[in-house]
């Protein structure tokens, strides 16, 4: 997989594309401008990780970049981080989910939301990607293509 596209198919984004190139790393929470609720990504920024994500997301990574899954990065420090998408849900949550896209291929890394990411239809925390998966956050839907 040389990038991800991520197509939102169900949700107040519809049809918006995220796109994200091999050496990359994108985080997806909800948008500042969504009305009476705390917004969390403005237009044009990457949203300062604490402490906590850090570990988090170095965890994922390492688990893996294991000697099998050639061409796996292992540091986030191997990623360029884009700028961050916000969503129009109000059930995404501040910092909900990041992802990630190598040599290896495209992998997701739930950020300890409110509401979970869920993969396929199942609650997941850490996940690889593949073409025609379906990522659900909060009550958006957002489809794996190439």
């Amino acid at each position: 997989m040389k990038r991800a596209v991520l197509v939102v198919v169900k949700g107040k984004d519809f049809g918006r594309s995220i796109v994200v190139n091999v050496g990359h790393c994108v985080m997806i929470g909800r948008s500042q401008t969504l009305v009476g609720a705390t917004g969390m990504i403005t237009q044009h920024s990457a949203h300062k990780l604490t402490d906590e994500d850090e570990k988090t997301v170095a965890r994922h990574l390492k688990i893996r970049a294991s000697p099998q899954k050639q061409g796996a990065r292992a540091l986030l420090t191997s990623f360029e981080r884009d700028m961050d998408v916000g969503l129009q849900d109000d059930a995404v949550s501040q910092r909900h989910t990041m992802i990630f896209v190598d040599e290896a291929g495209a992998s997701l890394l739930d950020m300890a939301s409110t509401n979970g990411t869920f993969l396929n239809g199942k609650r997941t925390s850490s996940s690889e990607l593949s073409l025609g998966d379906l990522v659900r956050i909060g009550e958006t839907r957002i489809e794996v293509r190439g």
